[in-house]
């Protein structure tokens, strides 16, 4: 199947790439008038950047078959999504550049909200309940870069969703589907004359199909906005959520391939809160200085539960805090006869995590873990002349962290505390001519330690430590790629090495958390906007990546998590009658288990899944129906290698994914 769908999309670019630039594209391959964000942290149409972003429009978001939010980001190129378990994608991975593990994936991916970042200081999901599907306007994905202008986490590459602004209108939509899944939405907008207003909720829920897999959400959000003109706009946003879910776990090979329904453990559950505030100003100073300030203040609690199925059972409360300052300027002005842009910007944030676990079988404690960071940035782009532009940047970031314990169990409390620095710098080199674009990029990019990484056990004594020796990890990226717009579509090749030094990731000896002394990740991305005609439109993508450690215990050991292969084509046709059909086929092959550092277990079985949709427009009305993993195939996104308890033996378990589901979608524009 492989070789076959590799065959398929060479043969689309060979048909298709011919240089003619239609005239609704511009020669950078983005549709004219489309803003971009994440490459400047400005609002820019189609800026002159060395790199292929990723841009997922309103139409194009609507016209793809996916069952959550993550799971629109599958197929795009060097992203894999790991879905854990349920419908609603709750507690969905995302990962771009074979970011690897479910912690070290999160870790390395920056998710961001309206150019903000979602990852909390620990390990951590991303919170995705604070982000209804209907609410979000565009989707920007910027593969292996990011770190100069967004900092730490970025290393893997960034995604920002964009949410609607100012578009008056309502709508409400309700849907219902297989395993008691029910789900509800509406959103609307209003023009106030100077200033404008929208407004979103959401509720998701179902029964699940595995045992306690159920899951239940409200989420709601808003945003006003006022000041029409350049000089001077203000904003407001605004969204919460609130979540219950069952933990089912994951099940060891006999379990998984006997009955992959059951749970074995029953009895776990995790509800989870929070709000998000963000209030912001945009001035145009001066006709060639622009300045933009935003805040946010977030917080969100989660309370665990585990039973006596549970060898950990327990109860856990988890409360975190954030807060984070963001001013910038973006200046316009010639150097040495060069047209530049300058964007200049200092990022400040302070995070806390408070949690108290209570034991059946053994004491309480608490463990109380912030850290704060101050970070300044600079990057630049000289527009040469109309073919050549050059853009150079850097970023300085400094991280203070202090994590501590209670005693308990007869073990001692711990406390302790680290600061570090670390720098980041990029080059890049971008050629265009006509339908035609070429780059070259290099830099350096690095990750600090999250919070929950900082608590591990003595070597010696086995008794609670605060982890000094934990480095932050850094390493460079080199990256060449090209782009055409043709007739009938938008072609994009990249390709790229990162080396890394000193990676955070889990221990399978020892628990906790370790630094590889050196890891090594290539690949290639390829992707194909295709359109065939005004009613027949497709997406191909292909990846293909190494990702090895290349020093230090494991050398020449392949890195966990990360298959070697991902590729996707989806077709979606529209007639003039209000019919949109559309089909997704997605390939992820073959991976090493988790926490297989050693290769020891075999390889995580590869997978195809092929999903379906038809939407009819009837007046004011939208019909859609839904099928996901039509060809119903079992198969595990995340496996992982341990010491199964029960056998006394090292063995492999697996998070089963959601078989055929079915779904049907009502809904009226008002």
């Amino acid at each position: 199947m492989q070789l076959r769908f590799v065959a398929s999309l060479l043969a689309v670019f060979a048909m298709h790439a011919r240089a003619e630039p239609p005239l609704s594209v511009n020669p950078a391959g983005r549709a004219l008038g489309e803003v971009i964000v994440t490459a400047t942290r400005f609002e820019e149409t189609a800026p002159r950047t060395a790199g292929n972003i990723v841009v997922l429009t309103r139409e194009e978001l609507e016209r793809i078959p996916a069952a959550s939010l993550p799971d629109l980001l599958s197929g795009l190129p060097g992203t894999h999504v790991m879905p854990l378990y349920g419908a609603l994608g709750i507690d969905s991975v995302v990962n771009l550049r074979g970011a690897g593990n479910v912690g070290t994936a999160s870790s390395n991916t920056l998710v961001l909200l309206n150019g903000q970042r979602l990852n909390p200081i620990d390990s951590g999901s991303i919170d995705w309940s604070l982000v209804p599907m209907s609410s979000i306007e565009r989707i920007e994905i910027m593969p292996g870069s990011g770190t100069v202008l967004y900092g730490d986490r970025a290393t893997g590459g960034v995604i920002n969703m964009v949410t609607r602004k100012g578009q008056a209108g309502s709508s409400a939509q309700v849907g219902f589907g297989s395993y008691g899944l029910r789900e509800a939405s509406a959103q609307t907008a209003w023009d106030l004359g100077g200033a404008d207003a929208n407004l979103h909720v959401q509720y998701g829920g179902s029964d699940g199909w595995r045992r306690n897999s159920d899951q239940e959400r409200y989420s709601a959000g808003g945003r006003l906005a006022w000041g029409q003109s350049d000089a001077l706009r203000g904003f407001i946003d605004l969204s919460a959520f609130n979540e219950s879910i069952g933990m089912p776990g994951g099940l060891w090979k006999s379990d998984y391939l006997s009955n992959p329904v059951q749970s074995i453990h029953p009895g776990d559950r995790s509800s989870r809160e929070g709000f998000r505030i963000r209030p912001g100003l945009q001035m145009a100073l001066t006709s060639a200085i622009d300045f933009d300030a935003d805040v946010i203040l977030s917080k969100d609690g989660r309370s665990g539960y585990s039973d006596n199925t549970n060898p950990k059972e327990q109860t856990r409360n988890l409360s975190r805090d954030f807060i984070a300052f963001s001013p910038k300027f973006k200046a316009t002005y010639l150097f040495g006869g060069v047209r530049s842009k300058a964007t200049v910007g200092y990022d400040f944030y302070r995070g806390s995590a408070d949690s108290t676990t209570t034991p059946v079988t053994s004491d309480q404690y608490t463990q109380n873990a912030a850290q704060s960071s101050h970070a300044v940035y600079l990057q630049n782009l000289f527009e040469v002349d109309q073919h050549w532009s050059l853009s150079l940047g850097w970023r300085g970031q400094r991280l203070s962290q202090q994590a501590s314990q209670s005693a308990y169990d007869g073990n001692p409390a711990m406390a302790g505390n680290s600061a570090a620095t670390r720098s980041a710098h990029e080059a890049a080199l971008s050629y265009q001519t006509g339908a035609w674009r070429a780059y070259a990029r290099t830099g350096l990019v690095y990750r600090f330690p999250n919070t929950d990484e900082l608590y591990g056990l003595d070597p010696v004594t086995y008794e609670p430590a605060f982890v000094a020796s934990l480095k932050p990890q850094y390493g460079e990226i080199r990256e060449v790629g090209a782009s055409v717009t043709a007739t009938h579509g938008v072609y994009t090749i990249s390709v790229y090495q990162q080396d890394m030094k000193d990676e955070i990731t889990s221990d399978p000896v020892m628990g906790g958390n370790m630094n590889l002394s050196g890891t090594q990740r290539r690949g290639v991305d390829a992707n194909a906007k295709v359109r065939f005609s005004d009613e027949l439109r497709g997406n191909f993508s292909l990846t293909r990546q190494e990702a090895l450690v290349d020093a230090g215990t494991y050398a020449g050991y392949q890195l966990p998590m990360i298959p070697k292969v991902l590729a996707s084509a989806g077709l979606s046709w529209s007639s003039g009658a209000g019919y949109v059909w559309s089909t997704r086929l997605n390939y992820v092959s073959k991976r090493r288990y988790g926490d297989d550092y050693a290769n020891e277990a075999a390889f995580l079985d590869g997978y195809t899944t092929l999903d379906v949709s038809a939407a009819w427009k009837i007046q004011r009305w939208k019909i859609e129906a839904r099928l996901m993993n039509l060809t119903d195939v079992r198969y595990a996104a995340y496996g992982g290698f341990g010491f199964n308890m029960n056998s006394f033996a090292y063995d492999t378990f697996y998070y089963p994914a959601d078989p055929r589901t079915f779904r049907l979608l009502a809904r009226y524009d008002f």
